[in-house]
């Protein structure tokens, strides 16, 4: 698998990664505690920490999957942050 990130500059990054958690909690597998998150998606897996000022999102997928999970994440996370509009630029992450 590929590991896509992403660093969202927002201003509140753990109620955003909450939110989207708890969106997709009804579809999906979802962890969620104190600054950390995931989802497990049938084709792969995003993980989501939060600090002060930035969520950080790590997306795990086989490569043919990548594109079409990538505007899925952000098309949601725009989605739960309301009128703060966001900045999301993904980037490979080699291992």
């Amino acid at each position: 698998m590929t590991v896509y990130d992403a660093y969202v500059n927002c201003a509140n990054p753990a109620r955003l990664m909450t939110r989207l958690c708890r969106h997709w909690g009804h579809k999906f597998t979802v962890e969620l505690d104190e600054g950390r998150g995931a989802v497990e998606f049938p084709n792969g897996r995003c993980e989501f920490v939060s600090e002060v000022g930035l969520l950080q999102v790590s997306l795990r997928m086989p490569e043919d999957n990548q594109a079409r999970m990538q505007q899925v994440v952000a098309e949601h996370l725009q989605r739960m942050a309301g009128d703060e509009p966001l900045v999301i630029e993904w980037r490979v992450r080699l291992e």
